[in-house]
């Protein structure tokens, strides 16, 4: 048997055994145009980067990798793109996105460059101010113009599985309006805020789930129903407590909703979640409430052994990822690279 990507994808998210393990990659813009030269690649492409930069590679350069998988996204809305929200600095060369906040790029001293948030709109925000927020219209003229036909094609014309990518993370958002101490002080001392903070952008991410499935779901393999960051290298950034009773609440009622639009469109797609980090104590709360796929999978982070994840939650869960990206990639030889994919 000859097997196409998509077969083995599918095999691999359905527990049965497909002739090699998937791949996947999601490169920056910078490491994207380096890779096709090293590749020897030559075609006119217009490369489309997100604003921290992620970019959907070429066909012919999944295909000269042995990549599997590809992604699907909602456009931007037609008009002007995002400008200087009221009270932002006007200097500094900073890029505002759909939310309001500002981000400036990072230069890396060894190449590449990444989006930094340093203008948080919401920083000293009240429950009144979220009431007049001008927050992003998910049903904005053009918001999904063009997914539809770009799933079909790449259904089509490729045998990639497919990925669709639509609604945004929930709590990274938030902490990117109110930046990082600031929101975590606020989880703590101010729940109410929070909590009304996590509905408004719970209501936009599901909108946008929702037309992005209406859209494509008949075509896709996998929905990836955000990232959320909810650990860290030594375990969770969040108390159990406040996660189960702060953040669950808003991920069950977005994912509920999409599991119920998938099912009427293609029952057959599984959910994916983004996490990076120790997040081992809250697997099967996630497990309860929908999680199938998990990403990235940390195999340094405290909890996340390979070898135990899989005992513990192998019937259940599709691990996407699990290579050491964070020192063997980077810092390793050939040769460990080698033994680390032999390992994982």
């Amino acid at each position: 048997m000859t097997w196409t990507s998509r077969e083995r994808v599918v095999a691999a998210i359905e527990h049965r055994e497909p002739d090699r393990v998937p791949i996947n990659i999601n490169p920056v813009l910078d490491f994207y145009l380096a890779l096709k030269d090293y590749l020897g690649l030559e075609f006119d492409e217009e490369v489309k980067a997100s604003y921290m930069f992620e970019v959907t590679p070429h066909p012919r350069v999944l295909a000269a990798l042995g990549v599997d998988m590809t992604a699907v996204k909602l456009a931007s809305p037609r008009g002007p793109r995002p400008t200087r929200p009221s009270g932002a600095p006007s200097d500094g060369g900073l890029m505002f996105n759909d939310w309001g906040v500002g981000l400036s790029r990072i230069d890396q001293p060894a190449g590449g460059s990444y989006m930094e948030p340093v203008y948080h709109p919401l920083a000293k925000a009240t429950l009144d101010d979220l009431e007049k927020y001008p927050w992003p219209d998910p049903y904005a003229p053009g918001r999904g113009e063009g997914a539809e036909k770009e799933a079909k094609r790449l259904y089509e014309d490729t045998d990639l599985a497919i990925v669709g990518r639509f609604g945004g993370p929930i709590v990274e958002t938030a902490l990117y309006l109110m930046g990082f101490e600031t929101w975590l002080v606020r989880v703590k001392k101010d729940p109410e805020f929070v909590e009304a903070l996590l509905s408004k952008i719970t209501d936009i991410a599901m909108a946008l789930d929702r037309i992005g499935i209406e859209a494509t779901g008949k075509y896709l393999q996998i929905f990836k129903i955000s990232g959320d960051d909810f650990g860290m290298q030594t375990g969770l950034l969040y108390a159990p407590d406040t996660f189960r009773t702060l953040f669950l609440p808003h991920l069950r009622r977005r994912w509920a909703a999409a599991r119920e639009q998938l099912d009427q469109v293609n029952p057959n797609i599984k959910i994916l979640f983004h996490s990076c980090g120790g997040i081992r104590p809250i697997i099967p709360d996630l497990l309860d409430i929908g999680l199938q796929i998990l990403d990235p999978v940390q195999p340094r982070a405290a909890g996340m052994d390979s070898a135990e994840l899989k005992r513990d939650f192998g019937d259940r869960l599709t691990f996407h990822g699990g290579v050491d990206e964070q020192h063997v990639l980077p810092l390793g030889s050939e040769e460990d690279v080698v033994e680390e994919v032999r390992l994982r």
